[in-house]
């Protein structure tokens, strides 16, 4: 295990194999997601600085609305969220970050895992773990 933690941090801070970046400054990118509680919910994520690392990776800002339909009541999820965004191969964008907000009935904070596979130049498949959602599917696309 630690052989691999060395060879990942060498990877990231050298820049081996460097791919063209998924998320960049100034991108901006939506989701729409589903979970099994069941709820829905939105996101957007903006690129908000790039190449802090090397040329995969970028920092991103934005904001999550959703519904929540269990047990017969409806509740509400309204959140910001910031996320660092780092692809480790081609056409997969891996995300961690934190949401703060309001979320099904009470305010706090969730940290976030995330991951969009493109199959184009805009759209992707979406899994997030974690968040207000915990886990949930669902589509993104650049905007």
């Amino acid at each position: 295990m630690r052989k691999f933690l060395l060879l990942l941090v060498a990877v990231c801070f050298l820049g081996i194999g460097a791919q063209a970046q998924e998320m960049k400054k100034d991108q901006l990118v939506g989701s729409a997601r589903i979970n099994f509680w069941p709820s829905v919910n939105v996101s957007a994520d903006y690129g908000l600085v790039d190449h802090l690392i090397n040329k995969n990776d970028a920092i991103s800002v934005g904001g999550q609305v959703g519904l929540s339909f269990g047990g017969g009541n409806v509740s509400v999820l309204v959140a910001a969220r910031g996320n660092f965004h780092y692809q480790f191969i081609d056409n997969l964008d891996t995300y961690a970050g934190l949401s703060l907000g309001y979320a099904w009935g009470g305010f706090g904070f969730a940290g976030q895992l995330g991951a969009r596979y493109y199959f184009n130049n805009k759209l992707a498949a979406n899994v997030e773990f974690g968040g207000f959602t915990g886990f949930a599917l669902g589509i993104s696309m650049k905007l």
